[in-house]
């Protein structure tokens, strides 16, 4: 899951390059160029591809101040598996409320033949 959201992130980031030329207006880095996006479909994307990065930063810091209280849960005396246990599930269910975003949007924007592409990116990516 963190692997997910790290190229993602990396996605993001290297997508912000703004010196590429008008003419590479369409390109997306690391191959999503064989979607063939539509002019509409890529601002729709990159859209959406802001959201996610916005979601991701409010993510990562909460995701901190749950590790502090992981450890210190871990710390105490007597350990509490209980709160443990929930502090875990909630880091795990904000991961995935923001992987669910994602894909929920790029579904209605993408085809068919580009979704079963786009997953085959999502697989390469995961391997890495």
């Amino acid at each position: 899951m963190k692997s997910w959201i790290i190229i993602l992130a990396l996605l993001c980031f290297a997508w912000a390059d703004s010196s590429k030329g008008e003419e590479d207006h369409h390109r997306f880095p690391m191959d999503l160029d064989d979607l063939h996006l539509t002019h509409q479909q890529h601002k729709a994307v990159k859209g959406v591809i802001r959201e996610y990065q916005s979601s991701s930063r409010l993510y990562h810091k909460q995701n901190a101040r749950t590790q502090l209280e992981l450890n210190a849960l871990f710390l105490n005396p007597a350990f509490d598996e209980k709160a443990f246990r929930a502090k875990s599930i909630e880091m795990q269910t904000s991961s995935i409320e923001i992987q669910t975003q994602l894909l929920k949007k790029l579904h209605t924007i993408l085809t068919q033949q580009q979704k079963q592409q786009f997953i085959r990116h999502i697989q390469e990516w995961e391997i890495e």
